[in-house]
């Protein structure tokens, strides 16, 4: 008798839970009503609810978040992606962007990079305020290492540049929207040497000077060769 009884127990609760499982996923209470999109700066908001496929109205006991995530990470701007349910009727995306950081020739087109070396988007230099990588391939493993140097450069000193050009060297040569050639060096005391190049781009400017190259390979004996009818020769920081 006691085995009975618990027989039936099962049976009875096996039937409330199918009920109510029927009743959450049929019920208007819990369809989704609100997607919300956070972390989001170079996606809209509507681009990544497309993205993600969820459409208020979806019950949100039914929707895939995992197949959600899918295909939003394969975005090329999306690094990471996190979705969770917030009940009743509320999912939220969190994304991760991957963030540009120069431009890099990728089979005849510029693409806008990240520091991994991922193409974001194609962009056109002249539209871009990110500066031109050349002297290394897409393909090339010393990408990377061009790539974090970027990342380290004050923001001030990338806001001069139209194009960071790496030698075979292993050395790093600046270029300024001016045309004035910054003989960085190899990727070493990068603070000392953006600190000194801002200073110098300052006092060249405000004396009207042209400038040929500045030569920060030893920021200790930094040189400036100036060229044009606003002076001629070279000085010694």
């Amino acid at each position: 008798m006691p085995g009975r009884l618990n027989w039936w127990e099962t049976v009875l609760f096996s039937v409330l839970f199918l009920i109510a499982a029927f009743i959450l996923v049929c019920s208007p209470l819990f369809e989704i009503d609100k997607v919300t999109v956070e972390g989001n700066h170079l996606l809209t908001e509507t681009e990544v609810r497309a993205a993600s496929g969820i459409v208020p109205g979806s019950n949100i006991f039914r929707v895939q978040l995992g197949e959600a995530q899918a295909r939003l990470e394969a975005l090329p701007l999306v690094r990471r992606a996190q979705l969770e349910r917030r009940f009743p009727a509320e999912v939220v995306i969190i994304v991760e962007e991957r963030q540009p950081v120069a431009l890099l020739s990728i089979a005849g087109e510029f693409w806008e990079v990240d520091v991994e070396g991922v193409p974001v988007r194609p962009k056109a230099p002249g539209w871009s305020d990110l500066p031109v990588i050349t002297g290394v391939r897409f393909d090339d493993p010393d990408l990377n290492h061009v790539l974090e140097t970027v990342v380290k450069l004050p923001a001030p000193v990338v806001m001069e540049l139209s194009e960071i050009h790496y030698t075979p060297d292993r050395r790093f040569m600046l270029y300024t929207f001016e045309g004035i050639e910054v003989r960085l060096g190899q990727a070493e005391r990068l603070d000392r040497k953006c600190a000194l190049l801002l200073e110098i781009l300052s006092v060249v400017r405000q004396e009207g000077r042209m400038v040929a190259y500045i030569d920060l390979s030893e920021p200790e004996k930094a040189v400036v060769k100036y060229t044009g009818t606003g002076g001629g020769g070279n000085g010694e920081v």
